[in-house]
């Protein structure tokens, strides 16, 4: 029974071990310019280290307080924060104001239509409005950090106004 148990951990961290390679290889090949090198490092960090905790220790269920912030849309070309995404807003200043020590990145998104350019300052512009909207309702503002990706990073790749719509977005991240 022993033995078992101490092939299934062995294998459990070679994969680990596997996969932390596979995140580092990917993390070395990724496009330069679409996201600062230090950023880029500290997401292959991450998932590395998500990769190994979860193969090698068994999971608890999400409790019922897990923060879960979910993406706020924009119309097309517009950084301005629609009424029902203010809503969406609403509570997670509420859930941001309960959680003090907790730091953000909010990262700006567009669709695929536009320069790159264009659409790397648009997607500043929404996360910044984003930001701002929080730090109106008693978010602080040093918990705060904007980041655009532009069209870099679609949520769905469809070329028809719903796929579109879902990539004009601001998503939030646990800061490092």
């Amino acid at each position: 029974m022993a033995d078992r148990r101490a092939d299934s951990v062995i294998r459990h961290r070679s994969a680990a071990l596997a996969w932390v390679g596979l995140c580092l290889m990917l993390g070395a090949c990724t496009h330069r310019g679409r996201m600062p090198e230090s950023m880029q490092r500290v997401a292959v960090e991450q998932r590395a280290r998500n990769l190994v905790q979860a193969t090698t220790q068994p999971q608890p269920a999400p409790q019922a307080d897990t923060l879960v912030l979910e993406s706020i849309y924009f119309d097309y070309r517009k950084d301005k924060i629609r009424p029902d995404q203010q809503k969406v807003l609403l509570r997670h200043a509420e859930r941001l104001k309960a959680r003090p020590a907790l730091k953000l990145t909010l990262m700006g998104h567009c669709d695929d239509r536009g320069t790159p350019d264009f659409n790397r300052a648009l997607g500043a512009k929404r996360a910044e409005r984003v930001m701002h909207f929080l730090i109106d309702q008693g978010v602080a503002p040093e918990r705060l950090r904007v980041f655009s990706l532009g069209e870099e990073q679609p949520v769905d790749r469809g070329r028809d106004e719903a796929a579109r719509a879902r990539n004009r977005r601001v998503e939030f991240a646990v800061a490092p």
